[in-house]
């Protein structure tokens, strides 16, 4: 068998060994993408039901004033909660954005109300949005974490050219964070008030210890 032949059939297996690698890793990849959605997709639609939740309290004490918002959040999160259990992170993205210029309006509702911010169910259900929105968060770092690392091998050369071949599509990131959507996941009025009697607190201990060394200065002048 001539070299040239023999070098041909080397090159061949040795191409066709790494396609095979690459088409593996690929898939464990895009694997590890939806394994980790799934995770955010858990906590998603345990928070869509305590929001849920949330709402229908509110609009029990609204009395039918706001009833267009009301219809308005209930459409958005039951779009977000279709869109994250299908895996469509894009729309999931664009029905939290609904739901974050919406949400601030129905906590105004509620505060409006001081029996209902004041019920245990509805302390509890904020507990558990807040204790939600913060799962969400540590789970959306590592969804983007290897949203970022798919989306770049399938573009990097020669890699690329597998995932032409097996169809990959870049993927899209969780955008809906406390950072880009602050009202989404803004601090319950409970620990605004918190905030406040704290500030408080500090400021009278503050203005406690100037009398005192105001008071020290003056005898000292004595």
């Amino acid at each position: 068998m001539e070299p040239i032949l023999i070098g041909s059939i080397v090159a061949f297996i040795l191409i066709a060994l790494w396609f095979l690698a690459t088409y593996n890793r690929l898939i464990v990849m895009e694997q590890e993408v939806e394994n980790a959605w799934s995770n955010i997709d858990v906590v998603l639609q345990e928070r869509y039901d305590s929001l849920g939740n949330m709402a229908r309290a509110a609009e029990d004490f609204a009395k039918g004033v706001e009833k267009d918002l009301f219809e308005q959040f209930a459409k958005a999160r039951m779009a977000a909660a279709t869109a994250s259990q299908s895996g469509n992170v894009a729309d999931v993205n664009a029905a939290e954005g609904m739901m974050a210029g919406i949400l601030p309006k129905i906590f105004m509702v509620a505060e409006d109300h001081p029996d209902l911010t004041a019920s245990p169910l509805y302390a509890n259900v904020q507990e558990e949005i807040d204790e939600q929105n913060e799962r969400i968060a540590d789970r959306r770092e590592f969804y983007n974490a290897k949203v970022r690392n798919w989306n770049v091998i399938i573009r990097q050369i020669p890699s690329n050219f597998v995932a032409m071949v097996m169809g990959a599509e870049s993927k899209d990131y969780f955008d809906a964070t406390n950072t880009e959507n602050p009202e989404l996941f803004a601090p319950s009025a409970r620990e605004e008030k918190q905030k406040d009697e704290l500030d408080a607190i500090e400021h009278e201990i503050e203005m406690m210890e100037a009398e005192k060394r105001l008071g020290e200065l003056k005898r000292g002048s004595n």
